[in-house]
């Protein structure tokens, strides 16, 4: 029988997805492996509950928990919200929040004459262009509840410190994934998330779990720190970190990318098989 308290965390794009194509065919063998032995594998993406659902059911992973948007949509295995729109707990951002949200995005934006396009202030065709997603798929990414995603060079804007603190000023939190910047309620980022999940787990389970993270960009980070042991996967664009405990024997970086590296640092951490990991 598999050790009852292993969870393993992970971002999706560039990580469990291929950047290029979203592809996940080399994680394949792995997640069988994961799913074989009962080992939950909880999505903690920026994608939309649209988005992770429709890939749980193409990796028949349907009722595992998952984070989606960055950490501010927490869902528990039994479908309950933990953080976001319905949370019962009061936890994170409420109904309507995402409305003023927007509102407020919209109003630093002109007073900072930021020059930034965001994927509810466009149509499912242009967001589909920017991602390589198809139009079905871009309308699910679209479909935020409580973020908003940032299509800006921000490399080629001096503001961007003022911007985060504006943005700080009325809550809110940016930060930067593999593709785009998002902006989404102050500490709601993805190692609360797991840290919710952990919480969650034991309540239910009466075990801790032993926490395996695997992400490849900056929004990655805060979910990295909150696991024991992290993948850091080769990605296309800037990395996590710095990492609070960046110690060899907690910290493994990869030496493939994407599906390929993600099957890469679970093998570092499972060999000779997940059953043995204790």
């Amino acid at each position: 029988m598999p050790p009852p308290d292993l969870m393993v965390v992970t971002d999706l794009d560039g990580t469990f997805l291929d950047h290029h194509d979203y592809s996940f065919d080399a994680a394949l063998p792995m997640l069988e492996r994961l799913r074989a032995d009962g080992v939950p594998v909880v999505f903690c993406s920026s994608k939309t509950r649209a988005e992770i659902t429709a890939l749980h059911q193409r990796t028949g992973l349907d009722g595992q928990a998952f984070v989606a948007e960055n950490g501010a949509v927490v869902v528990g295995e039994d479908g309950n919200v933990i953080a976001g729109p319905s949370a019962g707990s009061g936890v994170g951002p409420a109904a309507g929040d995402l409305e003023r949200l927007r509102a407020d995005l919209d109003r630093i934006r002109a007073d900072l004459d930021l020059h930034f396009a965001t994927f509810g202030g466009e149509t499912d065709a242009v967001v589909a262009a920017w991602t390589g997603l198809d139009v079905v798929a871009a309308a699910a990414a679209r479909q935020r509840e409580a973020s908003e995603v940032l299509f800006w060079h921000a490399e080629d804007d001096d503001r961007a410190e003022t911007f985060r603190t504006a943005l700080a000023a009325a809550g809110l939190e940016l930060v930067r994934g593999g593709r785009f910047w998002h902006v989404l309620p102050a500490g709601r980022d993805k190692g609360t998330a797991v840290r919710l999940l952990v919480a969650d787990h034991t309540r239910r389970t009466g075990t801790v779990p032993r926490t395996i993270g695997l992400g490849d960009g900056p929004n990655d980070t805060a979910l990295l720190d909150a696991v024991d042991l992290a993948v850091v996967v080769r990605g296309h664009g800037p990395a996590p970190g710095p990492l609070a405990d960046d110690r060899p024997e907690r910290v493994h970086r990869t030496t493939a990318p994407g599906p390929q590296g993600w099957a890469e640092g679970l093998t570092r951490f499972t060999t000779p098989s997940v059953r043995s990991h204790r």
